[in-house]
């Protein structure tokens, strides 16, 4: 009888052993039943199409020889929108063809690899997208993918499009069986990212500081980074034992960033910055780590950007500060036309330690703009220089280098690059607008908001009354890029806001861009109705980044102090900002304010800005205020350029200032006229570390505050005290007289 039973229990072995595989075809919210009666080998296959609001929660289990599969019935076939997410977990799973596209994560990330305490172990997805899964807000905060668990791979899979706050992809170490998890991403597209402006846009990031001294061992390889540039790491390793090596980085503002832990490699990488600001290399902080092979050309970044960088550390470091560049090997990498290589790099006061037993052989380096190898911010001494090649602007004198004329590697084609990358099946939609040449012409008492909303994205809106009394009784929205203009060649048309509840006069949207010229936008009150809370600012809500250029424009008349006549809202971000030709007056808040985010985190609001031959006068509040807080590094701006302006009788409340700007990273004012202004308080209030860049030259200063620096070091050249000489103030013309001492020194605003 048992000899039966054991022969029936054979039988049965082997029959389920041979059966085959079995496929179901299911909608995707039927994929977690199917999944509890799959068996290994089993194939899931999604029926195509658009599905919306998934909480996707998927646990299987396979086996190696038989993983479970599921799939899109056509790659790129099942779309998820909306609030879908996927939390992924078990063994031995493969998903793969699925395209999360236009929708956000409501909590959490968009996929993860873990189902409530579940998490996966030998699991994979493959040729899978996610593109433009963003929230309304750029400060929301998540993730496209959280890696938890062992051996998991995400490859060939296409992650782009990411606006918000929050690493594109993040390998979790937060327990021990996430550790030594030996995971690999390969043959990833991860795609444009623009500037984010502060620190947390990393593209990819292994474990974090807590984590510093645990392995991951996680292997990185053959990816494309395409313009990732969202913060000065593109990729980012907080862990110990990880290999990154055959990847591309193609002009990507940010660096590979070896941030904490030991003994990770850096191999056979390449770098392309085609002189692009702020394409950067390897950043390296800690001990044992082996960096070699790397090829790096065109490189423009500079300090935390480098095409290489060694950093100095802290004495005793906590491991979430900076550890000594210890036993750490640079061999045989190429260096082409790459603006810095740093050694030292970040040394203050703080961070006083050099590397120590740093081997640096073989490598070549090619620059004819460049006098030497590298750039010694601190001593050198626990460096050894072996073998070097280079090729310089002059023949190098430094022991370990030779003066040679090496032969340079062939590059691969773009096309070459981004072979083999990303999900084969996707190609990501380019949302190129069409532009339109109409131009809207506008009269007076027409409703000039509707005509705006309404226009096509490049086309014209223009005033067509010189002169001309527009009143309008809410915002004119920008949602398309446009241009709205003053008849040419006559008195500015005048834009009064004369609504019962107050908004901006222009608000620029999700999708805006602005060129507005010729305008005249008064505050004066008119007897029960509101005022305007500002004359050009963003609406609350805005994911994408935007551009605004004002020039020949006017603001004035506006009593409240909360008024701002330019203004970039928080969580909002501009990429370029350009202020020219325009006059500020009579003003009792600030005129241009870019200082909405105040939580010291290093956050900003616009990238660039240019605010050139503007006039400012009878300004209570602050007539420029720009404001970058904290101490991070994470991002190289805001650039701030201000050029021939003119401030009279601005600003003299008690601990007042002209100007207020507080750590913009490269800052040039030149040529400005301060006159009766700040004497309460400044004319200029600086609060900038010592790397920034800090240039104020040729200013002219009459009966005016003075300037208030924190390193001392921001006057390049010679400042003026003369009294200035304009052609009409009565007429708010305060260009200066041609016979005027400051016209012939370039000081102040000049007449187009």
């Amino acid at each position: 009888m048992k000899s039966l039973k054991y022969l029936l229990l054979t039988v049965a072995v082997l029959t389920a052993a041979t059966l085959p595989a079995r496929e179901y075809r299911v909608a995707a919210g039927d994929v977690a039943a199917t999944l509890r009666e799959a068996k290994p080998g089993d194939r899931i296959v999604i029926e195509d199409g658009i599905y919306n609001d998934l909480t996707l929660k998927w646990l299987g289990r396979g086996t190696e020889k038989k993983p479970l599969h599921i799939e899109a019935a056509t790659p790129g076939g099942v779309v998820f929108t909306g609030t879908s997410t996927l939390r992924l977990a078990g063994e031995w799973v493969e998903v793969s063809g699925l395209c999360f596209r236009d929708g956000h994560a409501p909590s959490g990330s968009v996929i993860e690899f873990r189902n409530g305490r579940e998490v996966a172990n030998h699991c994979r997805l493959t040729e899978c997208v996610v593109d433009g899964y963003n929230p309304v807000r750029r400060d929301m905060a998540y993730s496209y993918i959280l890696l938890y668990g062992r051996h998991n791979r995400v490859d060939h899979c296409t992650l782009t499009g990411k606006l918000n706050l929050g690493v594109t992809l993040i390998v979790m170490l937060n327990e021990e069986r996430s550790q030594q998890n030996f995971h690999r991403i390969d043959h990833n597209w991860f795609g444009p990212r623009p500037v984010y402006g502060s620190n947390g846009a990393e593209t990819i990031r292994v474990g974090t500081s807590q984590q510093a001294y645990s392995s991951s061992n996680t292997l990185i390889e053959e990816n494309l980074f395409d313009r990732c540039n969202g913060e000065v790491e593109v990729v980012s390793i907080k862990s110990s034992d990880n290999t990154i090596r055959r990847n591309v980085f193609f002009e990507s503002e940010g660096v590979l960033a070896l941030r904490h832990g030991d003994r990770n490699t850096v191999e056979e990488n390449l770098f392309v910055g085609h002189g692009k600001r702020n394409t950067g290399g390897i950043r390296v902080i800690n001990a044992g780590h082996k960096v070699r092979r790397n090829t790096l050309v065109g490189i423009a970044g500079e300090r935390f950007f480098s095409a290489l960088a060694l950093m100095d550390a802290v004495p005793n470091s906590l491991p979430n500060r900076y550890c000594q560049v210890e036993d750490v090997e640079l061999t045989d990498n190429t260096f082409i036309d790459c603006s810095n290589i740093e050694f030292g790099t970040g040394k203050d006061l703080e961070r006083t330690l050099a590397p120590e037993r740093v081997l640096f052989a073989r490598n070549t380096i090619v620059n004819p703009k460049a006098d030497a190898p590298f750039i010694a911010v601190d001593r050198t001494d626990g460096f050894t220089f072996r073998d070097n090649r280079v090729a310089l602007a002059r023949p190098c004198e430094i022991k370990g280098f030779e003066n040679v004329q090496p032969q340079l590697p062939v590059l691969p084609a773009e096309t070459e690059m981004r072979a083999g990358k990303g999900a084969s099946w996707y190609r990501p939609e380019v949302q190129a607008q069409s532009r339109s040449e109409r131009v809207y012409t506008v009269h007076a008492g027409e409703d000039l908001p509707a005509v705006v909303e309404q226009a096509e994205a490049g086309s014209v809106v223009e005033l067509a009354d010189a002169g001309g009394d527009y009143a309008i009784q809410r915002a004119m929205v920008v949602r398309v890029p446009l241009t709205i203009r003053g008849v040419k060649g006559g008195e500015r048309p005048v834009v009064r806001f004369n609504g019962t509840r107050g908004d901006n006069m222009v608000t620029i949207a999700d999708g805006g861009e602005l060129h507005i010229e010729g305008i005249a936008f008064s505050g004066r009150l008119e007897e029960g109705k509101a005022l305007a809370k500002a004359g050009i600012s963003t609406a609350r809500d805005m994911i994408r980044p935007y551009n605004l250029r004002v020039d020949n424009c006017a603001f004035y008349d506006f009593g409240e102090s909360g008024f701002f006549a330019v203004k970039g809202t928080q969580a909002t971000f501009a990429g370029r900002v350009e202020i020219r030709n325009s006059i500020f007056r009579d003003l009792s808040g600030d005129a241009i304010n870019y200082a909405a985010e105040r939580d010291d985190k290093g956050r900003y609001n616009a990238d660039d800005m240019v605010i050139e031959n503007c006039s400012f006068y009878r300004i209570l509040g602050l007539p420029i205020n720009i404001y970058r807080g904290g101490s991070d590094e994470s991002t190289a701006g805001p650039y701030v350029t201000i050029r021939r302006c003119n401030f009279e009788d601005c600003c003299n409340k008690e601990r007042g200032s002209v100007m207020r700007l507080v750590g913009p990273q490269v800052l040039d004012i030149e040529g400005c006229n301060f006159s009766n202004s700040g004497r309460g308080g400044r004319s200029i209030r600086l609060d900038e570390a010592t790397w920034e860049k800090v240039s104020i030259s040729a200013c002219n200063f009459w009966n005016a505050g003075a300037i208030l620096s924190m390193t001392g070091k921001a006057v390049k050249g010679e400042l003026y005290e003369l009294e200035p000489v304009y052609v009409d103030a009565a007429h708010y013309d305060f260009a200066q007289r041609e016979d005027s001492p400051l016209a012939r020194l370039g000081i102040g605003v000049k007449n187009e």
